[in-house]
């Protein structure tokens, strides 16, 4: 009995996809941080460019995770519920046919 090359829900794949964004949040907070201190360094002004480098990282690596773990399924599962109201023959907004 084989799987279905195209369900991609199994263990393996959402530990990938979740340690892929912990990644990112961690790679994006460590780049900033490496150039906030590289600016410091040429400035002098240890350690505002550090900090400051540190926060911006963090959050474009934190909006990053949300964006892909909250806003995109979202928005996936809109567009297949219009395309399942699409095939239905609905508007969005208006009851099924069979509920009236």
């Amino acid at each position: 009995m084989s799987r279905d090359p195209t369900e991609r829900n199994g263990l393996g794949v959402e530990l990938a996809r979740y340690a892929g964004h912990g990644m990112t949040l961690v790679a994006s907070t460590a780049l900033f941080l490496f150039v906030g201190l590289k600016v410091d360094g040429w400035l002098g002004t240890l350690p505002v460019f550090t900090v400051l480098g540190a926060f911006v990282g963090a959050f474009g690596g934190f909006y990053s995770m949300y964006h892909h773990l909250v806003v995109e399924p979202r928005e996936r599962a809109e567009a297949e519920k219009r395309d399942a109201d699409a095939a239905d023959g609905t508007r969005p907004g208006e009851p099924d046919r069979d509920e009236t």
